[in-house]
């Protein structure tokens, strides 16, 4: 009787075993997402999956990039938006040719796109936005957005909103939103609205007012005045359900520092007056891998960074190991696509502009 006892005991306690053995396996590959490691018959590749696992794990200080391409169709250009929609990489008006110039005759009002970053197709050629720089686009609704800016037929600034489904045939929401018109402000969609922070014009200087709508027609003024300095080209993301508005200039000054989160566009805390990655302006901010990343921009003073810097929380910062190996830039164009990090064009600290495309790895 104890004989049988005792082997009943090993044998349930082998099922046991084998259970949470083949269990775990089953749950590893679930994490995985299965796909081919070299299974032969009944012999599985433990070292395979384990390999696959640590090819998941992003390791965000060891960030390094590759080029799409160093010369895109697109030409040369900074102060253009660029976004993703329907599966591809769009890249809308900007101030164009190599040197510096600010002329009216060196805006665009094309349109661009590609689903692999290498190869571009012009969409068309003359939007009727006009050629514009420095304006803003998201995606809202399903559709494409394009707000403000400074066009050059007119040499006006705008307050217009303009979109499309398809980036060939635009409508226009309306002529006069009713913020003020202004470039080099930032925008994002948050809560189901779209809205609208900071910018410049030639009259009323820098501004600090945030404005939002719920159809891009009538807009609503959040705040006309914010506790963060007037400024424009600061990069606003959404982030951990919260709107983040970084750095930015104020005519005149260095770029600043500062970090600044708000959960309704009207009150806004100050997570810090100096991050320790150097103030700039004209850079991207992005959310990716649950994180926020700063890429590049301009530090007031006539130098452009290529560095990257990160944070999961808005508070730590720290910074890749590896710099962009592009050079320092300001007004380039960022964005997500296929799990990557992309970055395109700008004005480098040479003053050339550049058509570069590149992506994380």
């Amino acid at each position: 009787m104890k004989f049988r006892t005792i082997l009943l005991f090993f044998v349930l306690t082998a099922e046991v075993a084998a259970l949470l053995f083949f269990g775990i396996k089953i749950a590893r590959f679930d994490i995985l997402e299965f796909r081919d490691v070299g299974i032969s018959g009944n012999n599985t590749s433990t070292d395979a999956a384990v390999d696959i696992m640590e090819e998941s794990v992003f390791v965000p200080e060891a960030l390094t990039w590759q080029a799409a391409t160093i010369q895109a169709s697109w030409p040369e250009r900074d102060a253009h938006t660029a976004l993703t929609f329907n599966d591809k990489m769009w890249v809308l008006g900007g101030l164009g040719q190599g040197s510096p110039e600010y002329g009216l005759k060196f805006h665009k009002a094309d349109v661009w796109s590609s689903e692999n970053g290498k190869d571009w197709g012009l969409v068309l050629d003359e939007a009727p936005w006009g050629k514009r720089r420095a304006h803003a686009s998201a995606v809202f609704q399903d559709k494409m957005w394009i707000l403000g800016g400074f066009e050059a037929k007119s040499a006006e600034h705008k307050n217009d909103v303009w979109f499309s489904s398809d980036g060939k045939r635009w409508e226009q929401a309306t002529d006069s939103a009713g913020w003020r018109p202004r470039r080099g402000h930032s925008v994002v969609v948050f809560q189901d609205k779209i809205w609208i922070f900071g910018g410049v014009d030639d009259t009323v200087g820098a501004m600090n007012d945030v404005w939002y709508s719920e159809d891009g027609i009538s807009w609503s003024a959040a705040t006309q005045k914010a506790p963060w300095s007037k400024r424009y080209d600061q990069a606003a993301v959404v982030f951990n359900d919260k709107i983040w508005l970084t750095g930015g200039v104020e005519p005149g000054n260095p770029g600043e520092k500062d970090i600044w989160i708000s959960e309704d566009g009207k009150r806004w805390d100050l997570v810090s007056d100096n991050a320790p990655w150097p103030g700039r302006h004209g850079h991207c901010a992005l959310s990716y891998k649950d994180m926020i990343f700063i890429v590049g921009g301009w530090n007031g003073e006539g130098k452009g960074f290529n560095d990257v810097w990160y944070s999961k929380d808005g508070e730590v910062w720290l910074k890749t190991k590896k710099d962009g190996p592009w050079k320092g830039r300001e007004d380039h164009a960022c964005f997500i696509f296929q799990d990557k990090m992309w970055v395109l064009g700008g004005m480098p600290t040479s003053r050339q502009r550049t058509n570069d495309v590149w992506y994380s790895l």
